[in-house]
């Protein structure tokens, strides 16, 4: 089998698509009716013309993922193992595929997800799990008889099979890594803090978790006054960066609401869920039980 990115050739993809909310180009295809030629054949001319896509071999035995961003073979894999495309139909002589249509971004973030260290875990039927996920960006394996892979960006599924109605299974969901803007940050942690202030006074337990915290996260050191929460309000020197607040803030939260007895999944934070930066923030992890 040779590499499909070069030299195009006239096939005709079946128009088939499955049960699924995300329309893919086809799925769950055999190789006896729509054979690997053909296969091929048409993984060529998409890539040639530039498509980003993610395709899918699988068998009882095995399941093969490659991805093409923007018509660029990234790469191919099975679990853990990289995998040459040249070796899927000696791998897998009986499959059936599956193809879906990325945009650049999601491709990207689905190959970069191979190598999560085991991402996020994730129990329920597909729509507790919906839930779970509002505001993250990010993706999504079902470990369901259907295998599902999908693509969510601020908690909506945009690439990928997803089925609404799967039931009971296990999930892994990669949080697709996002570079975050400080002054959005702060603005974000400035809601989370009144929001939360309304529920308990804050400032005396705000300046207790600094003090405990402080040794390893020297911006919350209550004697440096750079980051500051006062009736509720939050305060930040501009001399902290991104990476020194976002773990900073987030620590003295948590110590915050354990303090407090509250968990954050009774605190009217609903349309923060909905933020770009909720995922980001290590907050919807925390949600989920996560240590974030």
């Amino acid at each position: 089998m040779t590499d499909p990115n070069p030299t195009a050739a006239q096939t005709g993809a079946p128009p088939r698509t499955p049960p699924s909310a995300l329309g893919p180009v086809y799925h769950q295809l055999s190789t006896d009716f729509y054979p690997w030629t053909e296969v091929i054949a048409d993984l060529r001319m998409r890539a040639q013309a530039g498509q980003s896509l993610l395709f899918q071999a699988e068998s009882p035995a095995a399941c093969a993922r490659f991805v093409w961003r923007d018509g660029q073979l990234l790469g191919g894999y099975s679990g853990a193992r990289d995998l040459p495309f040249s070796a899927l139909m000696r791998g897998l002589p009986r499959a059936r595929v599956t193809l879906l249509s990325l945009s650049g971004e999601a491709a990207q973030a689905i190959w970069d997800a191979r190598q999560a260290e085991g991402g996020q875990a994730l129990q329920g039927d597909a729509a507790t799990v919906s839930q779970q996920l509002a505001g993250q960006s990010g993706v999504l394996l079902g470990h369901g008889p259907e295998r599902s892979l999908s693509y969510w960006q601020a908690g909506k599924p945009l690439h990928g099979v997803w089925y609404p109605e799967a039931g009971e299974q296990e999930w892994r969901f990669m949080v697709q890594a996002q570079p975050l803007d400080r002054t959005e940050l702060v603005q974000f942690w400035s809601q989370v803090l009144a929001l939360t202030h309304r529920r308990a006074a804050l400032d005396e337990v705000w300046r207790q978790a600094s003090l405990e915290l402080a040794a390893d996260h020297p911006a919350l050191d209550p004697f440096t006054r750079e980051i500051v929460v006062r009736t509720g309000e939050l305060s930040v020197d501009p001399g902290v960066d991104t990476d020194e607040l976002r773990p900073a803030l987030l620590a003295a939260y948590r110590n915050v609401l354990e303090r407090l007895g509250l968990r954050i999944q009774d605190l009217p934070l609903e349309n923060l869920r909905q933020h770009e930066i909720w995922s980001a923030s290590g907050l919807a992890e925390m949600m989920n039980g996560g240590r974030a």
